[in-house]
């Protein structure tokens, strides 16, 4: 652990547009990463993702790492768990936050589980143990009865997936620079067994919000 670096936050892209849990986090991974002395690196797969890049840099990040592929256009588990393990294995971050949305409910787990790590899941509170340098992690408990403040002492990456709308999304800043890192990932026939073949915005006449579409896609997740 002790070469652990940085504390990353997966920038979630669907249909053209950043989801707003990503920008709260980058937020909060800011004061992390300053309490840690340690760079923000905001981390983001998927196709055309260059102006998203840049605000994520205007949104406090030191770094941006892309991996801008047509395979990742869009979300599919093995595509984006291979991606942000590939990075994982070659940067050895020390933090990782993905918003608790239904991508990153479903991405989270399978990070840790292939990464060997644990996982927190569904955080309403983030804090820094400048003693240790772990995470604290703090989520309901007992059907929310009590709040479970949990530690990763012994794996790294430390990751979490934490609520839309528990942190204030930060201001912009124009001035803020940056370096955006282009990274590329290989896959082989069949390592992504998905593909989404229509997205439904729209039944009888009455707007479906797209973030709670239907997809119907090809394949199955496994």
């Amino acid at each position: 652990m002790s070469d652990a670096r940085n504390v990353w936050v997966f920038i979630e892209v669907i249909r053209g547009k950043v989801k707003g849990v990503s920008l709260e986090l980058l937020g909060q991974g800011r004061k992390m990463a300053d309490d840690l002395g340690e760079k923000l690196v905001a981390v983001i797969p998927g196709n055309d993702v260059e102006e998203f890049a840049q605000m994520a840099i205007r949104y406090g990040a030191d770094e941006v790492i892309t991996v801008d592929q047509k395979e990742l256009k869009d979300y599919s588990t093995d595509g984006y768990t291979k991606a942000m393990c590939t990075l994982i294995k070659k940067y050895n971050p020390a933090v990782l936050l993905i918003g608790a949305t239904n991508n990153g409910r479903d991405l989270g787990p399978r990070v840790s589980s292939r990464m060997q790590t644990g996982l927190t899941a569904d955080c309403t509170e983030l804090g820094v143990d400048l003693e240790t340098r772990l995470v604290k992690w703090t989520r309901p408990a007992f059907g929310g009865n009590l709040m479970a403040t949990i530690l990763c002492p012994d794996h790294i990456p430390q990751i979490g997936t934490v609520r839309p709308g528990v942190f204030k999304k930060p201001e912009e800043d124009p001035e803020h620079k940056g370096e955006i890192i282009h990274e590329t990932v290989e896959f082989g026939p069949g390592e992504i067994r998905t593909r989404i073949l229509e997205v439904i915005t729209e039944a009888e006449g009455v707007d479906v919000n797209l973030e709670e579409a239907e997809i119907i896609v090809s394949g199955g997740r496994g």
